[in-house]
């Protein structure tokens, strides 16, 4: 029987490994050059997208019993002081089957002259790989990755738990190709991504054709 707790644990690692380099280059800074952002962004969808896997192999065989209902509080919940850590997604990013075009506002008005006065519009800046870009959204999404995978076992009961408040449970897999993959990648990350994809493929055929023990419960 193939082990895939050895396997997971393998490219949660790797994952992680990957995931402490892009945040070291993400840095702290609220901008990066456009350069880092886009070789950052190269790297950051196929990590969520095998994260994602990870997680959905790990709850292939859960039973997660449902919270109990609370009663509301009498006094408002105070709010904390800190950054709260952002919340993972645990469904891959569904295509879009009609694509409408994107309308992209024109630069400039098209007058040549006004009142015998010639006029040309300003030319449009260009853009260079030294740019400031905003860093906030990537670093966010990193801090959410690496929360992710330090406990792969708590996102998996989020899964299962966002999966049974569903009206028809779906994958957390698109169809298809996964986010970020590359038919020819060769990158260390292109290499995880794949070999994740095909482990979670294995893992939920085999979770569908079997179902789980429901008197397995985790908390």
């Amino acid at each position: 029987m193939f082990d895939y707790a050895l396997a997971t644990e393998i490219n949660r690692k790797i994952l992680l490994r990957i995931v402490t380099a892009l945040l070291v280059m993400a840095g702290t800074a609220e901008t990066v050059t456009r350069r880092v952002h886009l070789d950052i962004l190269s790297a950051l969808r196929p990590a969520e997208a095998a994260t994602r896997r990870l997680i959905a192999i790990m709850a292939r065989a859960m039973v997660v019993t449902p919270p109990a209902t609370r009663a509301a509080p009498d006094a408002p919940v105070p709010k904390g002081d800190g950054e709260r850590m952002p919340a993972f997604p645990l469904f891959d990013p569904r295509r879009n089957v009609d694509p409408k075009k994107k309308r992209v506002p024109g630069y400039g008005p098209s007058v040549r002259g006004f009142d015998d006065v010639e006029y040309f519009p300003p030319a449009k800046p260009k853009q260079t790989p030294d740019d400031p870009v905003s860093a906030t959204r990537i670093q966010r999404r990193l801090r959410a990755i690496a929360h992710a995978l330090g406990d792969l076992r708590r996102q998996a009961r989020r899964l299962v738990r966002a999966r049974q408040k569903l009206a028809r449970p779906i994958r957390p897999m698109r169809p298809g190709r996964p986010p970020g993959h590359r038919e020819s990648g060769t990158r260390e990350i292109d290499i995880v991504l794949a070999d994740c994809h095909w482990l979670a493929l294995e893992a939920l055929g085999e979770a569908e054709a079997k179902p789980p023990d429901k008197d397995a419960r985790y908390a």
